[in-house]
């Protein structure tokens, strides 16, 4: 029997008769049929339609997931794992298009710790950072130390502070050579005479790269710095004649005074952390080209290399150093151990150990387990101290949570071990 609109909840029997769906008795006579109606329009036009159940509804889809907790929490959720989509795809990208080293420092960024021991007996786990210019971690790692140089240099009360974007057209291939030209070019405007009519003192310039339908889109975001009303709307044409000499082909160029920002998305006078946040980053946004693993290749390599971060003027040296202040991780800070007087300068890298290896306390710092799944000690400890070690976490653990071996079963714990 052919199912029609009409007959779709019915199967056919051996005789011939329709089964209704449930039973297993053959009717004795069939049902007459009755001419199919349409569904009805709109969002009630399924199986809730008048008419009967709809065939065209898709099978074996999933069900709908429900996310139970805040509205905030299910954003930041969602917004986690798509960006997580779009890390991974990029460093399959690397992986397979002759970046090996690239792509598995970008997948295992945070899954990796580096164990450094103090004298005082006391050890720290440090990630291992890839720096990769897909890594939205790494690159906000690096942005903090940049953003409280500038924000130290600033003098608020004498000068003006504008947020500069100067744009070429589209390109059509991305090269290292092509970012190098770019960089002469707004040297060039930095040397000329309408920039030093206008009173520009110094900046910070950020490179940035985004892939739109026409192509590469490079552009310059950069801080400057002017004296106090100087700088005024007839600067901006002059800069724009300028630049399109300089190009030939490009006069884009866009100028606003900076403000800062207060929590509910406000200006207010004073710039702070938040109005430099578009500034300084090193993140790119590829979640416009990360399904496209010809232009991640494309983008990895133009931008290898490439110091991101520029400044000059006033600002000459602030992306230097805060790029160190970035990398030396605090050397000089005391660690936070037990006795008090140990430095990261102190520690000595022990071994490599992967996240699965550690589990979180509540202070949000992370230690190593207590047992292993049924192994000997590890390769780069002796038995001896291997023992040692494990002892010593115990009692570690212990102070810091005492509540969590309480009670008279884990009173010989520590001697056990």
């Amino acid at each position: 029997m052919a199912h029609n609109r009409g007959s779709a909840g019915e199967q056919p029997g051996a005789t011939g008769l329709p089964f209704r769906r449930g039973f297993g008795v053959p009717l004795a006579t069939p049902e007459p049929k009755t001419p199919a109606r349409p569904p009805a329009r709109g969002l009630r036009g399924g199986i809730e339609a008048e008419g009967g159940p709809y065939v065209h509804t898709p099978i074996g889809t999933s069900p709908p997931q429900v996310f139970v907790g805040r509205t905030v929490d299910g954003i930041e959720k969602k917004r986690k794992r798509e960006r997580f989509k779009h890390i991974a795809a990029c460093a399959f990208a690397l992986l397979y298009g002759g970046e090996q080293d690239a792509g598995k420092a970008l997948l295992s960024c945070g899954r990796y710790f580096q164990r450094i021991n103090f004298p005082c007996g006391t050890y720290r786990l440090v990630p291992f950072p890839c720096d990769s210019v897909f890594c939205p971690d790494c690159a906000a790692r690096r942005s903090k130390p940049l953003q409280d140089k500038i924000l130290a240099r600033m003098n608020q009360e004498e000068n003006d502070y504008f947020f500069l974007t100067v744009t070429v057209k589209s390109w059509e291939e991305l090269t290292r050579e092509a970012i190098d030209r770019l960089v002469r070019m707004f040297r060039e405007l930095r040397e000329s005479d309408e920039w030093r009519d206008a009173g520009i003192s110094g900046g910070v310039y950020s490179i940035e790269s985004t892939f739109t339908h026409a192509g590469w889109h490079p552009h310059l975001h950069i801080l400057i710095e002017t004296k106090k009303g100087a700088l005024g709307l007839h600067h901006v044409e002059r800069f724009k004649e300028r630049w399109l000499k300089i190009t030939g082909d490009s006069r884009y160029i866009n100028l606003k005074k900076m403000y800062g920002k207060t929590r509910k998305g406000g200006k207010t006078k004073r710039i702070n952390r938040s109005a430099l946040r578009e500034l300084v980053k090193y993140a790119t946004k590829s979640a416009d080209f990360s399904r496209k693993p010809d232009r991640v290749l494309e983008f990895f390599r133009a931008f290898k290399g490439v110091r991101r971060m520029q400044s000059f003027g006033s600002f000459l040296g602030v992306a230097k150093d805060a790029e160190k202040e970035a990398n030396e991780e605090h050397t000089k800070e005391p660690v936070g151990c037990s006795c008090g007087l140990c430095k990261w300068s102190d520690g000595k890298y022990i071994c490599k150990v992967h996240i699965t290896e550690t589990f979180l306390l509540a202070d949000g710092t992370r230690q190593l387990k207590l047992f292993d799944s049924g192994e000997g000690p590890p390769d780069y400890l002796p038995v001896k101290d291997w023992i040692s070690e494990k002892q010593f976490q115990v009692e570690e653990v212990k102070r810091m949570q005492p509540g969590l071996f309480a009670g008279p079963l884990f009173d010989g714990l520590s001697h056990a071990v």
